[in-house]
């Protein structure tokens, strides 16, 4: 059965999150997060916060970034976002995530444990041109 394939406690889903500066820096972070295979999919938005730093009060608008990982890679992630944020000091936090569904955790853990490199949909794009090039059609034989 699906759901006795995964080893529960070891693959459990958390969340890893920070604000960013701006767009640019989110979109930085979750992609090379995700191209490290530290993260299997980064989620972000505008958010505007209030804080004081070094005795000043700050109303600026940044960017949440919510990162979903497996509980084993979490503190790694968190070294991760660290090391290339632009903040002296970022707030880089987790939580775990109480339930997930079977087959997302499945396809978290095959595509984390995967040694494959990702591609972009244009380099998708012109693979599937060669192939269709050297005239194979998937279900079909040459």
């Amino acid at each position: 059965m699906l759901v006795e394939s995964i080893d529960k406690t070891e693959k459990e889903i958390v969340f890893v999150y920070t604000t960013c500066q701006d767009l640019a820096e989110a979109k930085y972070l979750s992609l090379s997060a995700i191209e490290d295979k530290l993260a299997i999919c980064s989620d972000f938005w505008e958010v505007n916060s209030i804080y004081p730093w070094h005795s000043v009060m700050q109303d600026v608008n940044q960017y949440m970034v919510m990162m979903t990982t497996q509980k084993p890679l979490a503190q790694k992630l968190v070294a991760f976002i660290s090391g290339l944020h632009s903040y002296s000091i970022p707030m880089v936090a987790g939580c775990d995530v109480p339930f997930t569904n079977p087959a997302y955790l499945t396809w978290t853990d095959k595509t984390l444990s995967s040694r494959e490199p990702y591609h972009s949909v244009d380099e998708e794009a012109a693979i599937q041109r060669s192939i269709a090039e050297e005239g194979y059609h998937p279900g079909h034989l040459k």
